[in-house]
């Protein structure tokens, strides 16, 4: 990966609470990341926070909106 100045962005967090999480992904999928990061000028970590927190405020994904289990 090549060296960019990051972008400074305060963790994305709910609660002030950050915490570590590990996945799998395929190589294809590692490669647009690191793409989109050299565009961006930011960390692989960056985009994939960022990417979680749009999908996270989606409608379909807020809590109120889901319907009950059972």
């Amino acid at each position: 990966m090549s060296q960019r100045p990051l972008r400074s962005r305060q963790p994305v967090t709910g609660d002030g609470e950050a915490e570590r999480i590990s996945l799998m992904i395929s190589a294809a999928d590692r490669a647009s990341l690191n793409r989109i990061a050299d565009e961006k000028r930011v960390s692989v970590a960056w985009v994939v926070r960022d990417a979680v927190t749009r999908y996270l405020e989606l409608p379909e994904n807020q809590a109120s909106s889901k319907k009950p289990q059972g």
